[in-house]
Formats: C-alpha cells, sequence, structure tokens
C-alpha cells in the first residue's frame, strides 16, 4: 500500500483491521475528508438540472438522452476524469433496434384514424407499406378442423377484419381467444394484415397505453432476425368499426367491407450511449472498480414528461458526486491503488441495453473487474420505513463474503444505515437481483451491490419529481458507496469469489 500513517499501521495492530486511510500530500486530508466532499447540495444542482423537463424524460437514443449524457460527459472532463474510451472518448456508443407505435397511419375508407383513440396494434413485424386494399369481414377468424371461419372464403392479398373472442356452442379450444393464433391463421390464408375489433376498447387503452405508446428497443443485431415475422394486427374500437365499416355483432361475415391503406414505418436503427469516466490508480492500476447507474428514463407517458428524478436520476448525480470525491482524494495525492471506472449507462428502462452491450463490449477486461457497485433509485423512503437511514442492498453476499463483509463493516463504522435485506431473498418475488445494471456484472461472474430505496407511487409516472426527493438519502447512501468502493480499491487482496 502506498505511504500508509504509521497510526493506521499502528492500528492494524492493536485493533484489526479499520477502513483504509491512504496520507496525502499535506498528510492531513483522511477518506471522511473525501467522503464529505459529497454533498446534497451539489447533488440537488445536478438533479435540477437533468431531472427538468428540457431533457424529456431521457428516453434512450432520444434527443433528452443525448442532453443528459453530453451533461454527465461535460462534468467528467470539468472534474478531470480521464475519457473511459480508449483514452479518447467519454461515449461508448451502442445501435439499438427502435420499434416505434407512433411512427404508423391507419386510413380506412378514406378517414385517417386517430393512434390510441381509434386504433393501436400488436406484435411483432415488418414495415409495411399497403394501399387501397380490401378488407374482409371472416367473423371471429379461427380455422380449427371443427370450425372454420375461412371456408369458402378468399383472403389472400386481403386485409381480414376479426371479432375477439370465440362462439359460443362449438368445438372450438379455448387457445384460439388468443390473439396469435389468429394472425397465424390468417397468415397461412395469405392474408397481408388483420384489423380486430376490441371489445371494452377504452378501458383496455387506458390498463395498457403507456406499454403501447412507447418505443420498444433491443440491441441491434442481438439474433432475433431470424425469428418468424407475423403480418401486421392492428385493434379498432367496436364504435369506430360500426361507424366506418358498418360491422357489429350481427353482421354477415364473407365479404368486402371497405379498403384501407395502411403505412408502417415502425423500425429503426438508433445510437444510444454509456457515459465513462476513468480514473487510473497506482500499484494496482490494471485492476477495475466499476460504479454505475442508469442515466435513461421512460420519455414520455402521453404527453407528459416522465422526469425520473428517482429512477435514475439519484443514481446517476450520486455517481457524478462518487466521481468528484474520487477526484479529490487523487488532487490530495491519495489516489486510490486500482483503477475506478465512473459509468453511466443508457438503456436500463428497455431492457438493460447498455450494461449488456458494456459487458459483451469491455472497453476494461472483464477478468480485471473487481465490483460492480450499482445504484439505482436511491432518493425516496418507500412504505416498509419510517425514515431516510436506510437502504437496500441486493447481491452482495452472493457472488463475494468479502464485499458484505465489506460493506457491512464500513457502514457500521461511518455511516451506520440500517441495511435491509429484504430483497436479497432469492424468494423475493420482485426479483429485484435481476433488474438493473449490476445483474450484467453478476452474470459475468463479477461480485455486485446493487444500491435500493424501494418503489414509491410515482415509479413509472408523469410525477416523479425533484421535489419530492429526499436529498440527505441520497447523500447518506453514496457516502456509503464511496467508503465500500474507498475500500475494495484500496485493499491488499483481490475480493474472493464463490465458484
Amino acid at each position: 500500500m502506498k505511504a500508509i500513517t504509521y497510526l493506521f499501521i499502528l492500528s492494524l495492530i492493536i485493533g484489526g483491521c479499520g477502513i483504509t486511510s491512504k496520507t496525502t500530500k499535506n498528510n492531513r486530508n483522511t477518506v471522511d475528508d473525501f467522503a464529505t466532499t459529497i454533498r446534497k447540495e451539489d447533488l440537488k444542482k445536478h438533479l435540477e438540472i437533468l431531472a427538468s423537463d428540457e431533457y424529456e424524460g431521457r428516453e434512450t437514443a432520444m434527443p433528452g438522452q443525448k442532453k443528459a449524457a453530453k451533461y454527465i460527459a461535460d462534468y467528467f472532463a470539468e472534474i478531470g476524469l480521464e475519457k473511459g474510451v480508449n483514452d479518447t472518448s467519454y461515449f461508448q456508443k451502442f445501435p439499438v433496434d427502435v420499434r416505434d407505435p407512433k411512427r404508423v397511419s391507419l386510413r380506412i375508407n378514406g378517414e385517417k384514424l386517430q393512434f390510441l383513440k381509434d386504433f393501436y396494434y400488436f406484435g411483432s413485424f415488418n414495415d409495411t407499406l399497403l394501399t387501397q386494399k380490401d378488407i374482409v369481414y371472416v367473423n371471429y377468424g379461427i380455422d380449427s378442423p371443427g370450425y372454420s371461419d375461412y371456408k369458402d372464403i378468399d383472403v389472400r392479398n386481403k386485409v381480414v377484419l376479426v371479432r375477439e373472442g370465440i362462439p359460443e356452442n362449438q368445438p372450438i379450444n379455448e387457445g384460439w381467444k388468443n390473439w396469435r393464433k389468429k394472425v397465424e391463421a390468417a397468415q397461412e390464408h395469405g392474408a397481408l394484415a388483420v384489423i380486430s375489433i376490441k371489445d371494452n376498447f377504452e378501458e383496455n387503452v387506458a390498463r395498457v397505453g403507456f406499454f403501447i405508446q412507447n418505443p420498444r428497443m433491443q440491441l441491434h443485431n442481438k439474433g432475433m432476425k431470424d425469428k418468424k415475422k407475423l403480418i401486421p394486427y392492428f385493434y379498432i374500437s367496436p364504435k369506430k368499426a360500426q361507424e366506418i365499416l358498418s360491422i357489429n355483432a350481427s353482421s354477415t361475415p364473407n365479404k368486402v367491407v371497405g379498403k384501407v391503406d395502411i403505412d408502417l414505418n415502425i423500425n429503426q436503427v438508433l445510437e444510444s450511449d454509456n457515459v465513462l469516466g476513468f480514473l487510473e490508480g497506482t500499484d494496482k492500476k490494471d485492476e477495475i472498480v466499476v460504479i454505475t447507474a442508469h442515466y435513461d428514463h421512460l420519455g414520455y407517458d402521453n404527453g407528459e414528461v416522465c422526469n425520473g428524478a428517482d429512477d435514475d436520476g439519484s443514481g446517476t448525480v450520486a455517481v457524478l458526486e462518487l466521481a468528484q470525491a474520487f477526484m479529490e482524494a487523487k488532487k490530495a495525492g491519495a489516489t486510490p491503488r486500482r483503477s475506478v471506472l465512473f459509468m453511466t449507462v443508457s438503456g436500463e428502462e428497455k431492457g438493460l441495453l447498455g450494461s449488456e452491450y458494456y459487458t459483451k463490449n469491455p472497453v476494461y477486461p472483464l477478468e480485471k473487474t473487481v465490483v460492480d457497485l450499482n445504484i439505482d433509485m436511491i432518493g425516496r423512503i418507500d412504505n416498509n420505513h419510517q425514515d431516510n437511514n436506510y437502504v437496500y442492498l441486493i447481491g452482495s453476499d452472493k457472488i463475494s463474503s468479502d464485499l458484505h463483509e465489506i460493506s457491512e463493516k464500513v457502514n457500521a463504522e461511518k455511516t451506520k444505515l440500517v441495511l435491509d435485506y429484504t430483497y436479497n431473498d432469492e424468494d423475493d418475488p420482485n426479483r429485484f437481483y435481476y433488474r438493473s445494471d449490476h445483474y450484467n456484472f453478476a452474470k459475468n461472474g463479477i461480485p455486485v451491490i446493487f444500491y435500493f430505496s424501494g418503489v414509491h407511487e410515482d415509479y413509472h409516472k408523469p410525477t416523479d419529481d425533484v421535489e419530492k426527493i429526499d436529498f440527505e438519502k441520497i447523500q447518506k447512501t453514496a457516502r456509503l458507496v464511496f467508503y465500500t468502493a474507498w475500500e475494495v480499491a484500496n485493499r491488499d487482496e483481490r475480493l474472493n469469489t464463490k465458484h
């Protein structure tokens, strides 16, 4: 260890191991001095910017996410962190396949239908352009051995209109209530698309509208290209079916009821960014301590911006302050022995995409990565606690007993938070261990801790705003992360791992 003080050596002899303390140029700064530079005032300053309407909910690959990435990179540069991607950039860019449900036009009998008011769509299919195609009403759209709505009906190169559900008093398997079977049947008969009259249309839109209207994403070239693509499948309201197609429950099938124009241009390949700032260590600089949080959020919900102040603005600003605390140590001559990578990732809300991309395309070798300390939602108090002096820890003991013991020890000596392991239970139904970015590191055998404060009534809603954030709570948790990272970065041995 670099330049250990006499008093610290004495403390090891007399009282066992305490928090690692490195001397500085003036021999006055301590680890506590660096930890206390993580201040709620600075956390708030960052969050009021990143979780403002100007950042448009920071949706992956969208303009608000790009603004947030630039803000983070600019701050890393301001405090002196090295560029984390091959010394040339703060940005690790990655491509995502995007399916945007709002990029669709459906026109029936000359009338353009309104998305989520008159129709929505479902399923995975290719971009499609259909012009003035016949709509054929085929009742329920079922084709089973004992009953078929396609008997003596030619739907080749046409669009079929179907009713929801199955007819009564017919020998039909309940599986035909599933939309996918009806689409596959229409596709086998040569149809180009399916329009289904959706019972309780308005209620269903209210229930699943958020999921429907937001772009869905996956990493580009993830191996899904060979998956069977279905023909387009639309739901329309019964009111609109009656209004422009004159179709209701008593209508006679096997007739052309109108013409349809479909313009689907929903599939795009866009670019997103992980933001990496790097602090090179001293005598163990090839080993890497990683500190992560996801800075993306949901974008908009029915026109309202989702600012994601807690999810995960709170974790993001904690990473910014942790970075400056370590840089204060470097300026004081106490650079950690191991290197530290500060990484804010994108695409978490779309399926942990950014962290998945990093672990599949690591800038620093995974075999040299000692730990990932991941921070996601630490700015609120949940219904299970009365005050802010707690944090849920998930995963600390799953791969390394050393990591768990270090975490417990630094908390007992320094931060004195209540460490709640409720969600660390293997039988916990929430399965939070698998739901944030640390998991992509854990899958590679890297010890992890997930710092979390629980869900609340504003989770994934436009009301997750800065005004509701407890900045003292973020400060307490960020300091716990700092002490833990400091100890891991400066200890003699790497963390043990279970095999």
